[in-house]
């Protein structure tokens, strides 16, 4: 498989994921319009509205280039053994395994919240993510956590009045 290829399946698995998101996941789990300000989905369906629309251009610029017959940047194999490159780095190639080991953890994020609550649910997910980007301590992810969680719920529970699920045991 070469690296168009995947990078064309890894848009198409995105663009499936925020298709999923946009059609499932985000009318679910966010709550009803309380009738002041912008509702609960706005920012969840923008920001996958953007993921959508860039995953959409890069298949497009894929498929130009590939109705074109033009070269997108080079494979690594195709660079010179001595070290001379034409400049293309790692820069625009996905990783597959990188990309689920953050998508993942997003989509546990919000079932857990429903099901455990706000206040477990964002600590272990602080946690996993500070552990994928490389935090290999202990003491250093434990208090951004909790420092991160007990911010966003005292600023969004006491600062803008909005309710934070709790756990639901039945």
């Amino acid at each position: 498989m070469t690296r168009v290829q995947r990078d064309t399946l890894a848009y198409i698995l995105i663009l499936v994921f925020c298709i999923v998101l946009l059609t499932w996941a985000i009318p679910k789990y966010t709550p009803p319009y309380p009738g002041y300000g912008a509702s609960p989905a706005l920012v969840p369906i923008v920001s996958v509205g953007i993921i959508v629309a860039m995953s959409i251009l890069a298949l497009i610029r894929n498929a130009l280039a590939r109705y074109a017959g033009k070269d997108l940047p080079p494979e690594e194999s195709q660079f010179p053994e001595d070290g001379q490159t034409s400049g293309f780095t790692q820069i625009g190639r996905i990783n597959l395994v990188h990309l689920a080991s953050f998508m993942i953890p997003c989509a546990l994020l919000v079932v857990g919240i429903d099901y455990i609550g706000y206040l477990p649910t964002g600590f272990l997910f602080m946690l996993v993510i500070q552990y994928v980007i490389g935090s290999r301590k202990v003491v250093q992810p434990v208090i951004v956590s909790i420092a991160a969680v007990a911010l966003m719920y005292v600023t969004m529970r006491y600062g803008f009045g909005v309710p934070i699920p709790g756990p639901q045991l039945f």
